[in-house]
């Protein structure tokens, strides 16, 4: 088996996000492109994903790219950069996941033609309030 780790370098990441980001901008994989890591105090599976030096039309450098990811004022500074729209949507995506995960359901009640949203976390007492709207 060759070495695959003599590259680990500013140009990798274990960070899927951000190995999205790259390649949205034309940042392509390296010809050993993923790596998965077990053991040496790791919890589980680490996945590495190598890149290239830079984007396939010479205007992105991978390590310039990966530091913009990390600065968090950087899209500010750069607001129409289409790496800064991507790392925009890619940390809404995540706040909206972590809404969804953290969200009370609603349950669907429907009586008489008409329907209401309950909070599955409702007391009792609000519960019949609900109810006795519908």
């Amino acid at each position: 088996m060759r070495q695959i780790f003599s590259h680990l370098s500013t140009e990798s990441t274990t960070n899927t996000g951000l190995a999205a980001a790259l390649t949205a901008i034309g940042i392509p994989l390296s010809h050993q492109p993923i790596a998965q890591i077990a053991g040496d105090g790791i919890k589980g599976e680490r996945t590495i994903w190598f890149f290239e030096p830079a984007s396939l039309c010479g205007k992105h450098a991978t390590k310039d790219m990966i530091a913009a990811w990390n600065d968090e004022a950087w899209h500010m500074k750069n607001p129409e950069h289409p790496f800064a729209y991507i790392k925009c949507a890619l940390a809404n995506r995540e706040k909206l996941v972590d809404k969804v995960k953290h969200n009370i359901a609603l349950a669907c009640v429907k009586r008489r033609g008409k329907i209401a949203l309950i909070p599955m976390n409702a007391s009792p007492q609000e519960q019949d309030m609900y109810l006795r709207n519908i």
